[in-house]
């Protein structure tokens, strides 16, 4: 995700305590500070389940174009 928006003159940043337990809501924001998407992640260790990695994929599409995480 950072690489991508990196790409584009974008960052990434996590807000603090917005997630519920062990998850992290992390947002994409654009050089003047503007939110333009965000997602959830588990702090589970281990790996992500295919799911949750998919609808991170779908949530910020938009921004980064169909198939970003497979770049």
């Amino acid at each position: 995700m950072r690489r991508s928006a990196r790409r584009r003159g974008w960052s990434v940043e996590q807000l603090p305590r917005r997630g519920k337990g062990s998850h992290s809501i992390w947002i994409v924001l654009d050089p003047d500070g503007v939110e333009l998407g965000r997602v959830g992640l588990t702090g589970h260790s281990g790996q992500m389940s295919q799911t949750v990695t998919r609808s991170n994929e779908s949530a910020l599409e938009h921004l980064f174009g169909k198939g970003w995480l497979d770049s």
